[in-house]
């Protein structure tokens, strides 16, 4: 009765070390949520800032997938977005004015992570493309009849970021700060393509600082 205890105890002992040392896959498979945050462009025409860069919200909510091994976690993610961001000038001359007004749209983006564990932290760097539209209209009240007019505005480029997770179990919470440049861009206007650049070299930028709470699957 004794051996037999004594076999027992060592059988599942032998069972259980392999469990034991398998690695906790606190980063791994697919993801999804919610983020929000701050919003910054920062724009310039020639080399020759802007005047009253925009800030204002940002959010939005993305997806991902996760590889992890040895410490090492890789993945991909995708995300949707916007922000409150925005511009409206009026210009009179007598009774006539003139109403322009900017309205940031969808931003898109999709790219790749890659960063190293700490315990239930992971530290790590990201890199992708990002595309945005921007809503333009206008309105004008000249001799006094009224037109209004609108054309969308859209960018594309290349966003850097970095930030910190932290895992909950299969919920977690991460900070992170983006930075996005945008290079090419094109004016949709009355059915035909504009390039924006053919009034001068068009700069934009944008710095973001979000949160996000997610839910691993």
């Amino acid at each position: 009765m004794k051996k037999t205890a004594i076999l027992a105890a060592l059988t599942c002992a032998a069972i259980a070390a392999p469990a034991a040392a398998q690695e906790v896959k606190a980063f791994d498979g697919p993801r999804a949520e919610v983020l929000v945050g701050y919003d910054r462009f920062d724009a310039g025409i020639d080399g020759e800032d802007f005047d009253g860069n925009s800030e204002d919200i940002f959010y939005g909510a993305a997806v991902g997938y996760d590889f992890q091994s040895v410490g090492l976690v890789v993945g991909i993610e995708g995300e949707i977005a916007s922000s409150g961001n925005g511009a409206e000038e009026t210009f009179t001359d007598g009774a006539d004015e003139l109403t322009v007004s900017l309205e940031d749209g969808v931003n898109l983006y999709g790219g790749a992570r890659i960063g190293t564990m700490f315990g239930n932290g992971l530290i790590y760097a990201k890199a992708g493309f990002a595309h945005t539209n921007i809503d333009l209209d206008g309105s004008a009240t000249i001799d006094g009849v009224t037109e209004s007019d609108s054309a969308d505005i859209s960018f594309s480029g290349l966003r850097f970021g970095g930030g910190y997770e932290y895992s909950f179990g299969a919920a977690y919470g991460k900070l992170e700060y983006r930075y996005t440049n945008y290079s090419d861009g094109d004016v949709e206007y009355d059915g035909e393509s504009i390039d924006p650049n053919a009034f001068g070299e068009i700069d934009l930028e944008r710095h973001q600082l979000v949160v996000g709470l997610g839910y691993r699957f």
